[in-house]
């Protein structure tokens, strides 16, 4: 089903996991948002940026995530082409040298429930379960787990994983509303085909600093952090101008996060909340820190853990298609791009070691379920 490159020798899902990979700022840092049926009404989006040292004496803000490209891919195909490399030649800016590889951010579930593999006697390792359900066409594949959640009783419809509960997230066992089995059906296969590190679930055994690596996301959980659940997307007429205010207190708490820095000299200089394109009302004047903005919801506050130290950067253009996309897929391509960044700045991406699982965890769960990015393992 899946188009193939020589990919590293499978590893034994008890292995130990492989280490984090020495890498050379800057580096190509990518978020990547998922729909299960693309096309040009309703892309993928990408957010391509990089990850550098800030310059000088910055202990707060030490690092700089930049975004330079918000693409637009419009077939399945177009994944295999990104997992392969075969797009990195054409992602732009930052001095990313050629064939140093990328941490990629997948808003998407990249694994299924251990009970769910152990029920139907899938493959334990999460490569071999993967290519066997993108052996089925989607159709199959979600009679398949309609069929599984048929029979279970209600109210327990379906199966989570572990960092699913944590993280308020969907069961990857849905297929409608959101439909997350068919984004693991889209995505999962076709990472498992290319030789990506993928952390817990198939560590490669030996890891280059240059390697691509990739990582479940969760950008809607990265927003409740920083501006607790107010809706940021979709809504019918009367909800829009709401929602695009949202979107507009989103990044303005995002921005915030960081040490106020000047934009790269490529887009001009920044307002003083870090948006590159002045939002709608009056502009505030130069203040020394974050200003509220002129919404009624939530103000930014500490920053959270994992974002510590990070300024992020954009400029005018992509400020506002953000804005201007009510489905908010570019914002959460964006959102997965921060939180892979986070994450390569972290020691094991910052992700639970199986051999210290989280509370009622347990390591046989890590290594079929994997873990969202980000994600405290107390959470």
């Amino acid at each position: 089903m899946h188009t193939r490159e020589k990919s590293a020798p499978p590893v034994s899902p008890n292995a130990p996991a492989a280490p984090h990979p020495a890498r050379t700022l800057p580096v190509r840092i990518l978020g990547l948002d998922v729909t299960a049926t693309p096309g040009p009404r309703k892309p993928l989006t990408l957010a391509a940026c990089t990850l550098a040292q800030k310059a000088g004496n910055a202990p707060d803000a030490s690092h700089v995530l930049t975004l330079h490209e918000l693409r637009e891919l419009h077939t399945l195909d177009d994944l295999d082409r990104l997992f392969g490399g075969l797009l990195d030649a054409g992602l732009t800016g930052g001095d990313v040298p050629s064939g140093t590889g990328w941490v990629l951010g997948i808003d998407a579930a990249l694994a299924q429930p251990l009970e769910l593999v152990e029920q139907l006697d899938w493959p334990r390792d999460w490569a071999g379960y993967a290519a066997l359900c993108g052996a089925m066409d989607r159709a199959d594949f979600r009679d398949l787990l309609r069929g599984v959640s048929a029979a279970r009783p209600a109210g327990q419809k379906y199966l989570y994983r572990a960092c699913c509960r944590r993280a308020g997230a969907a069961s990857p066992m849905n297929t409608v509303r959101p439909p997350v089995a068919l984004m693991f059906h889209a995505v999962a296969p076709r990472l498992a085909a290319h030789a990506v590190h993928v952390p817990l679930l198939r560590p490669l055994p030996h890891v280059p600093g240059n390697a691509r690596v990739a990582l479940e996301t969760y950008p809607g959980w990265l927003a409740r952090q920083l501006m607790g659940r107010a809706p940021y997307k979709g809504g019918d007429a009367t909800e829009r101008t709401a929602r695009r205010e949202a979107r507009t207190q989103l990044l303005k708490n995002l921005a915030g996060l960081g040490e106020l820095a000047e934009s790269p000299s490529t887009v001009g200089p920044t307002n003083p909340i870090g948006l590159s394109s002045p939002l709608p009302g009056p502009r505030p004047a130069p203040q020394p820190g974050p200003l509220p903005g002129p919404l009624s919801g939530p103000r930014p506050g500490p920053r959270p853990g994992p974002l510590s130290g990070l300024t992020i950067r954009w400029n005018a253009d992509h400020a506002a298609r953000m804005l201007d996309d009510t489905e908010a897929d570019l914002l959460d391509s964006l959102l997965c791009a921060v939180l892979a960044a986070a994450s390569a700045l972290r020691p094991g991406y910052g992700l639970p070691s199986p051999a210290t699982p989280p509370h009622d965890v347990t390591a046989a769960q890590l290594g079929v379920e994997g873990w969202i990015a980000g994600l405290p393992p107390e959470e």
